[in-house]
């Protein structure tokens, strides 16, 4: 009820800790990439109507590297011409497409084709012998979503428990990429599911519900530090209020799009669907974010790429700080907001939680992972090509890096953890060294082994 919510004119000072809990956006994605020199050649292809894309090259050629080319995408319309990965692998002597898609991004399987043209030109590329998907942050999603239809036809997008199966057209025959590269990759819907803020009322989203506010230091939170301690209690009352909500607005979405379908909507074709209390960026109404005894190691012993180049294999802890306050933006719809359209919410985020959804010190449990197209973890059951799966241990992503790891059907695969790396493997404080060297050296090498490409 209204009258036992506060205004929020008293929350946003604590509210302003969501600011301080954002990793990073699409924006700041690749804030290191200006220190990697630009490859020598590049070079246009028109793909599509709606999608081009930038072949980056090294300055010198070498036949044994030529035989494997690369592929990097992402959505959200960022711009993948000056790509990170792309420079790193352009200094080893390889070849790698930078593709950029225009379309409009109502629904997931737009990325289908562009990729699948990207693929034909790369293997008509001279020397091309192997193509190799490689993503970071959501284009890793993406990349698996189109390897697994391509490995498996449009049948998997189309299962009984896609909230919002695929439509598009040639789903099926699509060509295959031979291996699959994730670097620090967010998987996707998962993540939007796991910051969803169940103390927001869709229809009065600057009410907030104490019971169920992260934010406020009765629950746990401390608004000097921006860091929590969340007693059990609080942790699965949050967590069950967070799934319902999730389901609910799925749900509403699904009833809004039955009315479309009929003629019924305001609109023939789609309509606007606003989501409070969410964000399309790394923000939002995360536990793990501010109480960092969740999500805070993996759940089994994986190899760990020391700074000093060793290779060790244990239990990873995360190393990931709590970042300084700011509190700019935080009563802005950039970032407590999420503004789409009932087919975009329902294609991209409409992953289901069950009962048993939890968020835990290890893991992510109670979550339909094959429900959305948007979700790296469903899409690797079907992926089967060699896979490595890479995730910085200075980063938020690390237990759903492993999450993936473990759903991967792939006889080959691989999840390392690079300590000290960030979302974009550069070292997240100076004594680390050079984590991206060492991880891109650790790429090649795996790219080698006898056998796999």
């Amino acid at each position: 009820m209204t009258s036992t919510r506060r205004s929020s004119s008293v929350r946003l000072h604590v509210l302003a800790a969501t600011v301080a809990l954002a990793l990073t956006n699409v924006s700041g994605w690749g804030q290191e990439e200006a220190a990697a020199p630009a490859p020598r050649n590049q070079t246009f292809v028109k793909l599509t109507n709606n999608a081009n894309a930038v072949i980056a090259e090294p300055a010198a050629s070498d036949p044994a590297r030529n035989r494997i080319v690369f592929l990097t995408v992402h959505p959200e319309h960022a711009n993948m011409f000056n790509s990170w990965i792309a420079r790193e692998l352009a200094r080893r002597g390889y070849r790698t497409m930078m593709m950029n898609y225009y379309g409009p991004e109502q629904t997931y399987d737009e990325f289908l084709a562009p990729m699948a043209a990207a693929i034909k030109h790369l293997r008509s590329l001279p020397g091309a012998a192997k193509v190799v998907l490689i993503g970071g942050s959501t284009g890793g999603a993406e990349e698996s979503f189109y390897q697994d239809v391509a490995e498996n036809g449009a049948q998997v997008c189309q299962a009984p428990e896609v909230v919002y199966p695929c439509h598009g057209k040639d789903l099926d025959n699509l060509p295959k990429a031979d291996a699959m590269i994730m670097l620090d990759i967010n998987a996707g819907a998962p993540l939007r599911t796991i910051a969803v803020d169940p103390a927001v009322d869709s229809q009065h989203p600057r009410e907030r519900d104490p019971a169920l506010d992260m934010f406020d230091p009765r629950n746990g939170f401390d608004p000097k530090t921006q860091g929590a301690t969340y007693s059990p209690h609080f942790a699965r009352k949050y967590l069950a209020a967070q799934g319902a909500r999730g389901n609910k607005l799925i749900d509403e979405a699904l009833a809004r799009l039955a009315r479309i379908e009929k003629g019924e909507g305001d609109y023939k074709d789609d309509e606007p669907f606003v989501v409070p209390g969410s964000s399309r960026m790394e923000n939002g109404a995360r536990l793990d974010l501010a109480d960092r005894r969740f999500m805070a190691r993996t759940h089994a012993p994986h190899p760990l790429l020391k700074t000093d180049g060793t290779i060790v294999t244990q239990v990873v802890p995360s190393v990931m700080p709590l970042l300084p306050g700011n509190a700019a933006g935080i009563d802005t719809l950039e970032r407590t907001t999420q503004n789409l359209t009932v087919r975009h919410f329902l294609s991209f985020y409409a992953l289901r939680t069950t009962s048993e959804y939890a968020v835990t010190e290890n893991d992510v449990k109670g979550i339909v992972w094959h429900s959305t197209a948007n979700s790296a973890p469903g899409n690797v059951e079907g992926v089967r090509v060699p896979t490595l799966i890479m995730a910085g241990t200075c980063y938020g992503h690390m237990v759903m890096n492993e999450i993936v790891f473990d759903h991967s059907a792939a006889q080959d695969k691989e999840f390392i953890a690079v300590e000290g790396g960030n979302h974009t493997l550069q070292p997240c404080k100076p004594e680390y060294g050079d984590t991206a060297k060492r991880a891109f050296d650790y790429l090649e090498g795996w790219l080698k082994k006898p056998g796999r490409l």
